[in-house]
């Protein structure tokens, strides 16, 4: 499910690291100017899977042993 932009409710593409404000491309360059201060919805999407991955295989090397 897409994150929605906490101004607008579009689909949102960035939010603030650590928290659940979220922004759509218009809506963080209005309201920071600067977007590079936030995160990346789909890098963080990225991080979040590869973490779960980790974790998925030392659950699965623990069983084989």
């Amino acid at each position: 499910m897409p994150k929605r932009c906490t101004i607008c409710g579009n689909e949102a593409k960035y939010n603030i690291k650590d928290t659940s404000d979220y922004y759509c491309l218009t809506c963080a360059k209005e309201n920071f100017g600067d977007i590079s201060v936030l995160v990346s919805v789909e890098e963080q999407a990225k991080k979040i899977k590869e973490m779960i991955e980790e974790r998925s295989d030392g659950d699965r090397s623990l069983e084989e042993e």
